[in-house]
């Protein structure tokens, strides 16, 4: 009986060891697993989207002149041999000034059938003078008008130098505008810009400027008058602002 009581007592002691063993692997196994754990932050961000316009000007630089050479006969060859030689002699003119480009434009030449007079032909032919020089261009558009050439039209624009530079300049003001506009915005709002995205730039060049002709049509011996506008050139900025804490 005494060996049996021996043997039985050591029982609990192993029951008991056993109880306390799985406390340090538990604990081991979940410290593990937190440092598996991805640690992912997110941060608030407010948008705000600004659209500027940024403006720049200059007087035009380039003037345009539209005459006309027209003919009528009761023949058409000789209406457009007329034509042809009137224009050969503006075309001589113009080129011999520097500084000024002549092009001979459209051409036409049509029938005119009234109801109680003859049939008759008319030829006509566009001439366009351009240059720098308003002063000499329009001192030749009078000479031209003397030799009957009618003045059709006049047009202020801007050289191709000028107008580039113009648009650089209209784009760097709304950049600078659209940025400050974020900053102040973001301020107001405790907050901090943390980048502008999604930017769109657009620009409005302006069409030739046209001058007023009546008083040059109805006095074909007095050369044209000269009254440059402004010219305006706008880029739009359309930018999208990050704001954050």
């Amino acid at each position: 009986m005494t060996r049996l009581s021996s043997l039985i007592r050591p029982a609990p002691l192993l029951v008991a060891a056993l109880a306390v063993s799985p406390l340090p692997l538990s604990g081991a196994f979940f410290t593990a697993q937190a440092a598996d754990m991805p640690q992912t932050t997110t941060q608030a961000t407010t948008q705000l989207d600004f659209n500027v316009t940024g403006t720049a000007h200059a007087a035009p630089t380039e003037l345009t002149i539209r005459l006309s050479v027209r003919a009528d006969s009761p023949s058409a060859a000789t209406a457009q041999k007329d034509v042809n030689t009137r224009m050969a002699a503006a075309l001589k003119l113009a080129g011999g000034q520097s500084g000024i480009e002549a092009k001979a434009g459209g051409y036409s030449i049509y029938e005119n059938t009234p109801e109680h007079a003859p049939k008759s032909w008319t030829a006509q032919q566009e001439l366009e003078l351009s240059g720098k020089d308003s002063v000499q261009l329009l001192a030749l558009a009078g000479q031209l008008q003397s030799q009957s050439l009618m003045l059709e039209g006049m047009d202020w624009s801007l050289d191709d130098a000028t107008r580039e530079q113009l648009l650089k300049d209209a784009r760097t003001a709304a950049l600078k505008q659209v940025r400050e506009q974020a900053e102040q915005s973001a301020q107001t709002l405790g907050l901090h810009l943390v980048r502008l995205k999604e930017v769109r730039i657009s620009s409005q060049e302006p069409g030739p400027r046209p001058v007023m002709l009546m008083a040059a049509r109805m006095a074909d011996s007095a050369p044209p008058q000269r009254s440059p506008d402004e010219q305006t050139l706008r880029v739009n900025v359309f930018v999208q602002a990050e704001l954050s804490q």
